[in-house]
């Protein structure tokens, strides 16, 4: 195996061959096992050589092998991935030293030497074609080898060099890899400032006559790491050296690093503008200066004797840095004591992994121990010269204060640490620190609520530092005011610090506060001071704050008796409304348009904490849809839907409560019957879409905080629709009195500058305690939705609608007994009767142009308004699709004038040209915006994803037709959750319409199974099908004052 065997030993294997190769094969494997060992243990050039070493020893195994057995497939051994053992036979870059110069050859293991082209073909692959490369002599290699060569001086290679310590690849020797780490090594020793100059003499230079000689500046790397130092001895692969002379790893990497750091200095020296040579050389001064202006390396002639002594000078002065760094003095700072002084001390390790103080080391240590100790602190009292102030109890001990600790700590920690000294010191953080105010409360009082007094105190905190008036005074006063916050110490800011004391001083006589107050103070309604407020101590709104802080992270999203699984935004908001319940806090549910607050908000009523009932409070629009919600959610509450001239009243309706879990009325009903309902202790009163009580001067508003409740919550996507003055009025409903003043209010939480976010800053500052807020736009958010969210609202006809329906079907059964059955008459009657209906389910105008106006005749208008003006809220846009191209052309006139916003009426009659620039001016567009499309012309072939909101304003028998409008949003490109709305009157054609398109019935059983022609209904089938069934329709509510004005019914 390592050639030495015998002719004996010879055939001894050969006669025991399969034993032979089984060896073989275990030594392979050994082998293998030791590359890969070699892999984790080793990094860098170090791990190449030795890489290279086990790889040749396999190859060696391998080809053994190969002659007992013949040839086998190629067996990978890779470096990182890199090469096989096929790669080891391929020439690769080498790169070695030889004083000033870098000489670069290509060969390796098994491979020929290339010649010059070759050479620099390699060097222009690695990036080096840029450097003038000049043939040199032949480099001898081990066996009588000659290598071709090109060398370059190494100031020329430097940027190329540093370059290719980060690089691996099958083409780059070990020798290549190695220089290049040495050169970042001396870059690092140029950056940190650990470089000294020396003053040579160019030998054969002297002038006896003159005593002059020429001399130059070398530089020399300083406090070089020892441990560094060693890897790169350890490291150096042999080839490296073969063009130096030197056999010595350690002299010849000293001889590297301080080639290339002289080569790095001079090189940047001539690239500033340096002093200018004196014009003579009279004087020892005269020829310092002189050194100064050739700093560069280049050479001068001077007075031998004078520039001897200097050069004398800075060898001596060099000496405690020169060489390596075998023992390294601490610089230890100690922090203060009470009395706010901070002890420096200087130590020296042992040698037994401690540390001892100098004055030992110099007064027991050995001779050369005590001699390398005295430079050092010699040199280290240069640069810290507070260490020879008089008064330490020792040398290398002294007293800091707070500006010269800072000092040391930074600037001059910073140079110490370059300078080759261990600098310990505590941990200084530049982060600037935000101080708040905190209110510390102590409760004595008995009151449960916000109206419990409590003493308190006010101090200031900087990150987790407290402070009080008294402390912020003396820090104030000193130089540098440094506290120790999170282990870490701070400089805290003086303008910080005088900000505190005034905000301190103009408080220090408000010595007691109600639990209101401290909330409000809290939550920034008493005015901004520093960064906030905080609370600290007991009482109830400190138990208040910490049990919001403490809401669970990830909530159950099954909650008990509710049917289904909430999405886990929904889990939060739940989980916040079961607190507000548990403080007898009112809150505002502020989820988007579309994000489930009815579901989420019926899981908070069967959650069966309370035996009471709960009340919901909504538009007449949605009451179905509060009742459908609950039966297919909360099947086990029993709810009662508290509306229209039939409903309950006196005994009768307490009778009904105690025997319900939710009862269900609209705004209207609820002032009208505010004299009953205020007289139930509710469990929690909800009001959905509550900015119907955004104008707290209004009737709706001031009839229902007279109704109370343990918990009141507000439902709404847009809690600030015009300003601030919306969310007071919403909150101060949920909570009375407790936001204090509205003007305060509004005050306080309108931004500095005016900005879009503004109204959402506003809310995020009520810090998730009496608004829950979330929106489509957070990324988490969507992630959770559906593509698409399909919604029914249920709208009230005016007195004047239910007249000109009723007298529609009145007029139909009276022409239908004068046509016979099945006739053509009697069909284009009835049709013509249903489309006649479905007009004035839209609007008196779109029946008949009376010339009348056109606010207040509609419930569907209504409800259109309510959802325009929540869309435009939220910033986004939406389409309206109608059957009737007309009264769509004048509801976007209308639309248009009453919110100022350009809305066009996409219809069949206009021309193509005109078309297509409506699509393009509304996709274009950004911010609210809508358009109205009649449902013919607009169906199909549309792409309108700028809107994310859809209304069907009418109905039409066919769903596909009504799919077809949904789609021109919902389609690829749109990045929204798409919402439609299909807006209907209960008890009329409208539900009979929306029974058909959702698979409920079809239009030949629409009355009777045996029909099957609308021809063939008489008077009581007509009457049944389209007429006005009381039991479902609603009671019309105005929207100006939520129907408190309107006739009792």
């Amino acid at each position: 195996m390592d050639g030495v065997g015998t002719q004996d030993e010879l055939t001894l294997l050969l006669e025991h061959r399969q034993l032979w190769v089984e060896s073989l094969f275990k030594y392979l494997e050994l082998t293998d096992r030791a590359i890969a060992n070699a892999r984790k243990s080793y990094r860098g050039s170090v791990r190449r050589t030795v890489l290279d070493d086990l790889n040749s020893e396999a190859d060696r195994i391998d080809s053994v092998l190969t002659e007992l057995l013949g040839p086998a497939p190629k067996r990978s051994v890779s470096h990182d991935g890199e090469s096989s053992i096929a790669d080891l036979s391929r020439p690769v870059l080498q790169l070695a030293w030889s004083d000033g110069r870098l000489i670069a050859w290509s060969g390796g293991h098994k491979a020929e030497p290339e010649d010059h082209e070759q050479i620099l073909e390699r060097l222009a692959a690695h990036g080096a074609s840029a450097i003038e490369w000049a043939p040199s002599d032949d480099i001898a290699l081990p066996g009588d080898v000659k290598a071709p060569c090109v060398s370059a001086p190494i100031a020329a290679t430097l940027g190329w060099l540093v370059s290719l310590g980060g690089m691996r690849g099958s083409n780059l020797g070990a020798t290549a890899i190695w220089m290049g780490v040495a050169a970042g090594t001396a870059v690092k020793l140029v950056i940190e400032g650990k470089m000294f100059p020396l003053l040579h003499e160019v030998s054969g230079t002297h002038n006896d006559e003159t005593d002059e000689a020429l001399f130059h500046i070398r530089w020399a790397p300083a406090l070089l790491d020892a441990d560094l130092h060693a890897q790169l001895v350890k490291s150096a692969p042999g080839a490296v050296m073969v063009t130096s002379g030197e056999t010595d790893r350690h002299k010849f990497t000293g001889k590297v690093i301080g080639d290339l750091t002289d080569s790095i200095v001079r090189m940047a020296a001539s690239q500033i503008d340096l002093p200018p040579t004196p014009s003579s050389l009279s004087s020892k001064e005269d020829v310092g200066e002189m050194i100064v202006s050739r700093l560069d390396g280049m050479a001068f002639r001077a007075p031998a004797n004078d520039a001897t002594d200097i050069a004398r000078r800075l060898t001596q002065w060099s000496v405690p840095v020169t060489g390596l760094a075998k023992l390294k003095i601490v610089i230890q700072l100690d922090p203060p004591d009470d009395s706010d002084t901070w002890l420096a001390r200087v130590l020296v390790p042992n040698g037994k992994d401690q540390l001892e103080p100098i004055e030992v080391t110099v007064t027991t240590g050995s001779e050369a121990r005590r001699k390398l100790v005295n430079k050092q602190i010699t040199r280290l009292e240069r640069l810290f010269p507070e260490l020879l102030r008089p008064g330490g109890r020792r040398r290398g001990e002294v007293l800091l204060s707070q500006g010269e600790a800072w000092e040391l700590m930074s600037n001059v920690g910073e140079t110490l640490t370059a300078a080759g000294y261990d600098v310990r010191v505590p941990k200084l953080t530049n982060r600037k620190t935000t101080p708040i105010l905190r209110i510390t409360a102590d409760s004595q009082d008995t009151v449960v609520g916000a109206q419990q007094i409590a003493d308190v105190r006010w101090t200031a905190v900087f990150d987790d530092v407290e402070l009080d008036a008294e402390q912020i005074r003396e820090l104030a006063s000193q130089a540098k005011p440094l506290v120790e916050s999170k282990g870490q110490w701070v400089e805290l800011d003086k303008a910080d610090l005088a900000e505190a004391a005034a905000v301190l001083a103009e408080r220090s006589d408000m010595t007691k506060m109600s639990g209101a107050e401290m909330l409000r103070h809290a939550l920034g309604l008493e005015g901004s001071a520093l960064g906030g407020i905080s609370l600290a101590g007991g009482g109830w709104a400190v138990e208040l704050l910490r049990s919001v802080k403490e809401l669970p992270e990830d909530p159950e999203t099954k909650p008990e008796n509710f049917v289904g699984e909430l999405r886990s935004y929904q889990a939060d908001a739940l989980a916040w409304l079961e607190f507000l319940e548990d403080a007898g806090l009112g809150g505002c549910l502020a989820l988007d348009m579309g994000l489930g607050k009815t579901p989420t908000t019926l899981a908070s009523v069967a959650d069966g904490r309370s035996e009471k009932t709960s009340l919901v409070v909504a538009p007449p629009a949605v009451v179905g849809n509060w009742k459908s919600e609950a039966q297919k959610f909360v099947p086990g509450v029993k709810v009662l839907v508290h509306h229209g001239p039939n409903r309950a009243k006196g005994d009768s309706l307490k009778t009904a409560v105690e025997k319900n879990d939710l009862v269900i009325t609209t705004y209207g009903t609820a002032v009208r019957d505010i004299d009953q309902l205020e007289g139930f202790d509710w469990a929690k009163i909800v009001l959905d879409e509550a900015q119907a009580i955004k104008n707290p001067a209004a009737e709706t508003s001031k009839q229902l905080r007279r109704l109370d409740a343990r918990s009141r919550v507000a439902l709404t996507g847009t809690p600030i629709e015009n300003g601030l003055g919306d969310l007071w009025s919403i909150l101060d409903w949920a909570n009375p009195g407790l936001l204090g003043p509205r003007t305060q209010f509004i005050a306080q939480l309108t931004p500095d500058q005016k900005r879009e976010t503004g109204n959402e800053d506003a809310l995020k500052a009520l810090n998730g305690i009496m608004v829950y807020r979330r929106t489509k736009a957070e990324p988490i958010i969507a992630a959770e939705l559906p593509d698409r969210i399909d919604e029914v609202d249920h709208c009230a006809m005016t007195p004047e609608q239910i007249g000109l329906y009723q007298a529609v079907i009145d007029s139909l059964i009276e022409e239908t007994e004068k046509s016979d059955e099945g006739s053509p008459q009697r069909k284009g009657a009835v049709l013509a009767a249903i489309t006649a209906l479905k007009q004035i389910c839209n609007h008196p105008l779109n029946y008949r142009d009376d010339g009348g106006p056109i606010e207040g005749r509609s419930g569907k208008l209504d409800r259109l308004y309510e959802l325009v003006e929540t869309v435009f809220a939220a910033e986004e846009r939406l389409l309206v699709f109608t059957h009737f191209a007309t009264w769509g052309e004048r509801l976007a006139g209308h639309l248009s004038q009453k919110y100022d916003l350009p809305i066009d009426c996409y219809h069949g009659g206009l021309g193509r040209g005109a078309r297509d620039r409506m699509v393009e001016t509304f996709q274009d567009g950004s911010g609210p915006g809508a358009m109205v499309l009649s449902l013919k012309a607009g169906g199909t072939g549309l792409n309108l994803t700028a809107a994310n909101h859809v209304i069907l304003y009418d109905r039409w028998w066919n769903p596909a037709v009504e799919d077809q409008a949904r789609d021109r949003v919902w389609r690829i490109g749109q990045k929204n959750t798409v919402i439609a709305h299909r807006l209907i009157c209960p008890g009329t054609v409208d539900e009979r319409v929306e029974e058909v398109v959702a698979g409920k019935r079809q239009i030949a059983n629409l009355v009777l199974p045996k029909s099957s022609s609308i021809g063939d209904l008489n008077a009581e089938q007509l009457q049944q099908a389209f007429g006005i069934d009381t039991e479902f329709m609603l009671e019309y509510e105005s929207r100006q004052n939520g129907g408190g004005d309107g006739d009792e019914h």
